[in-house]
């Protein structure tokens, strides 16, 4: 293992106290791979200064319920010194690196540590196990912009492909869905509770919806689960169509239809923020309740089990041994550098995302 090879580790980032939240916030909808709109980066802006400035208060006083702040940042911490360790014992030893794309240490500080550290040769993992244009394509894009911003345009770069799919990522869901089985009355629902994503994403080519679907099939396979079970979509900001049923509609359906008991399975979550412990565990819980869905459990998030430690290290020693090429972020082919200037992948015709032209 060249010892300067570099690894970024990517991931959302969050809020550590009250007054980092309309920070976090307008950093969020400047983001125009998460709300792209017309006029420039000015008018993108205003809008977020106006937005983040008029949620801000909400927000905080949601944080306030869950301990003042994110334990995002923490766990990611955690997540990344036992993927250190894993790739040690398989003999890798890169310099390791932490970019939270909307707060502290953001990628820009992470890659000037990288450049003036004197890296060869760069690794990118995002803590996403589907991609979508709004969370691993915006932190990629981020990446690429900051390191023509740095000068490290000729630095090899490789990004690490989506690894929904990954069978020990499969097999640590499954573990944390049996766990929260345990002693649950007959009859019980299976949600699976996804991040929302607006249609348009979709409609543009976005893979995120079917990766979800597959994930989903592949763990109620893994849990040997019979009965009842479905998808919803959760987290939806601002007017437009997103992706349905949306979570606490779904639940609002299983108590008028009776349903005993529900368990909740964040998926798309690797670690607990302010979607599953205020969301999930109180919001949504007290719509469970009001429907008349008085079992409401949560499978718990997987932070740093095994099994999901593994299957980070896996996809990242396999990029760490495969110094030429990419894959296409929605069929996982692989692609020779002669593809990386044709727009769309050769195979599934997918847009490739800015990065991938990097």
């Amino acid at each position: 293992m060249n010892e300067q090879t570099a690894l970024l580790v990517l991931n959302f980032g969050g809020p550590q106290r009250a007054q980092e939240v309309e920070g976090f916030l307008f950093e969020l909808f400047r983001d125009k791979d998460v709300i792209p709109l017309p006029g420039g980066n000015y008018l993108q802006e205003v809008f977020a200064d106006v937005v983040s400035g008029r949620r801000a208060p909400k927000v905080v006083a949601q944080y306030a319920q869950i301990g003042g702040g994110s334990p995002l940042s923490a766990m990611t911490y955690h997540q990344v010194e036992a993927l250190r360790q894993a790739l040690e014992a398989r003999g890798h030893t890169p310099s390791v690196h932490v970019g939270m794309r909307y707060t502290k240490p953001s990628i820009a500080t992470a890659l000037k540590a990288i450049r003036d550290g004197g890296a060869t040769r760069l690794v990118c993992l995002a803590l996403y196990p589907h991609f979508s244009f709004a969370t691993t394509g915006s932190s990629y894009n981020e990446v690429a912009r900051a390191m023509k911003r740095l000068g490290m345009t000729a630095l090899p770069t490789t990004f690490i492909p989506a690894w929904y799919d990954h069978p020990e990522y499969l097999a640590a869901m499954v573990e944390r869905v049996q766990a929260s089985l345990e002693g649950v009355p007959a009859g019980t629902h299976l949600l699976f509770s996804a991040h929302g994503l607006p249609v348009s994403f979709i409609q543009r080519g976005d893979p995120y919806q079917q990766q979800v679907q597959q994930t989903v099939r592949d763990v109620v396979k893994g849990v040997g689960w019979t009965g009842a079970y479905s998808l919803a979509f959760q987290s939806k900001v601002g007017p437009s169509r997103w992706l349905s049923p949306a979570t606490d509609d779904e639940l609002r359906r299983l108590g008028a239809a009776g349903t005993p008991a529900v368990v909740v399975v964040p998926v798309s979550f690797v670690g607990d923020h302010i979607e599953t412990l205020f969301e999930l565990d109180i919001e949504y819980r007290h719509v469970a309740h009001e429907a008349g869905l008085k079992d409401y459990r949560r499978a718990g998030a997987l932070d740093v089990h095994p099994r999901f430690v593994a299957a980070l290290a896996d996809v990242t020693a396999k990029a760490l041994g495969e110094p030429k090429g990419r894959a296409c972020v929605r069929c996982l082919l692989p692609r020779d550098e002669a593809h990386l200037a044709k727009p769309r992948c050769p195979d599934c015709n997918f847009r490739q995302p800015d990065f991938m032209a990097r």
